[in-house]
């Protein structure tokens, strides 16, 4: 997988963090370290990702799976945001 638009759902407040990177398959596992350490930079999702604890609800999505979900509602908007 090369360079593209990635997203991180919370799941129990149905939020996504949205991203763009290079090597968008080498981007999961790093972002789950500065989480676990607390030096992730967005100071929002950390918060939350602190706030949760043991009950975390996280998960790592790219623009293909995000397009490609027939229930997630209002993904063309999404996408243009983030185009722009």
């Amino acid at each position: 997988m090369t360079s593209g638009i990635y997203a991180i759902a919370h799941i129990g407040n149905l939020k996504l963090y949205v991203g763009e990177c290079n090597k968008l398959s080498q981007k999961w596992p790093p972002i789950l370290s500065q989480l676990h350490h607390g030096t992730y930079p967005h100071s929002l999702l950390q918060q939350t990702w602190n706030a949760e604890g043991d009950q975390r609800y996280f998960t790592f999505h790219t623009k293909e799976e995000i397009i490609g979900d027939p229930e997630i509602v209002g993904v063309e908007e999404l996408l243009a945001e983030v185009a722009s």
